[in-house]
């Protein structure tokens, strides 16, 4: 179940919460979209995916043959207003820029932060089927 907005406000709650010595929080999510991307994979599959940037890789996904950028577009930037390379990635490579301690923290805070906006049931029921 991918719904774009709910997963948004999740990402938002996420990291107003989130007290992570290793994630940054002077304007998140601005500079965290390896996390996000790994996270995004990490619960709805696709892929990750990158593109050069100015200050070195910027990480985003493809979820069903749509490209998700959810870091651009909480800078108010959309997919379509940013040339992307679309280079393969992998949630190993990653794994090089953070550490696990601080991601599994985060992770849980969307999970629950996820759970609150979809309801726990209707999550549940929509697996069951």
């Amino acid at each position: 179940m991918f719904n774009r907005m709910v997963v948004q406000e999740a990402l938002k709650s996420s990291w107003a919460l989130d007290k992570s010595p290793g994630l940054p929080h002077d304007n998140p999510p601005v500079g965290q979209d390896i996390v996000i991307s790994l996270l995004i994979h990490d619960i709805f599959g696709g892929e990750i995916l990158k593109t050069h940037k100015k200050k070195g890789w910027h990480f985003y996904n493809r979820i069903n043959g749509e490209r998700i950028d959810f870091a651009a577009s909480e800078m108010g930037k959309s997919s379509e207003d940013n040339n992307f390379e679309d280079i393969p990635s992998t949630p190993d490579e990653t794994h090089n820029y953070f550490a696990q301690e601080d991601y599994f923290i985060f992770f849980m805070r969307f999970v629950r932060a996820f759970e609150e906006a979809v309801g726990l049931e209707k999550l549940q029921s929509g697996y069951a089927a």
